[in-house]
């Protein structure tokens, strides 16, 4: 896979459990919903789940699935590890980045990088709010009992080569995700599922390292 999109796929690597498919209606106060977003996330200093990626892409009648555990530790730090079809890991550290298989690593600067810089920007501001209230997307908020669906259209045209929309289902427990959706141009979609969360356990500081 391109690391590119494999680095994408991720990001927004964030959180967890499994969604159904339920009534949303809009949302009639947005400024409260993203300020109660923004303050939950500063309660959060680690996170740790499995994640299971689902890859629809109109060359392949089958969906290609990919299983594996996904890390975040307070500020910049995520771990993305693809165990199953094939192993695959990606490490984001303060503006680094490790792209790993089991041929060969590459490490490089995500400031370097456009499109590394932003989606490094995608990731973390999925976790701590500021994705909802940036000016890279543009935001649409839902709901219904249990849950938030927040509804992302990119607004630079950068990402617009990537992503013609994002959507995030929240719970409202605790304002974690729990389904991401990533819909592409050219009509390929990302479904992720996110379960045994674990919030502000301990996490292994060496998982982040990046020289």
């Amino acid at each position: 896979m391109n690391p590119v999109k494999s680095f994408f796929l991720l990001f927004f690597l964030l959180l967890f459990g499994i969604s159904h498919a339920q009534t949303f209606t809009a949302v009639k106060d947005a400024a409260s919903v993203q300020k109660q977003i923004t303050e939950a996330s500063k309660a959060i200093s680690t996170i740790q789940c499995d994640f299971t990626q689902e890859k629809s892409m109109s060359m392949l009648a089958e969906k290609a699935q990919s299983k594996g555990k996904f890390y975040f530790m307070r500020e910049n730090k995520v771990r993305l590890e693809y165990q199953h079809p094939v192993k695959n890991l990606v490490v984001m550290n303060n503006g680094k980045m490790l792209i790993s298989d089991e041929k060969k690593t590459t490490q490089t600067d995500t400031h370097r990088s456009k499109v590394f810089q932003q989606l490094n920007n995608i990731i973390i501001g999925s976790i701590n709010g500021s994705l909802f209230n940036g000016s890279d997307f543009a935001p649409s908020f839902y709901e219904n009992g249990t849950q938030l669906k927040v509804e992302l259209k990119p607004v630079s045209k950068m990402l617009k080569n990537f992503l013609s929309t994002v959507v995030i289902v929240l719970e409202k427990k605790d304002f974690t995700a729990s389904r991401i959706e990533m819909h592409e141009p050219s009509g390929d979609n990302t479904i992720l599922h996110f379960s045994a969360k674990q919030i502000n356990g301990k996490v292994a500081e060496e998982l982040f390292t990046v020289k």
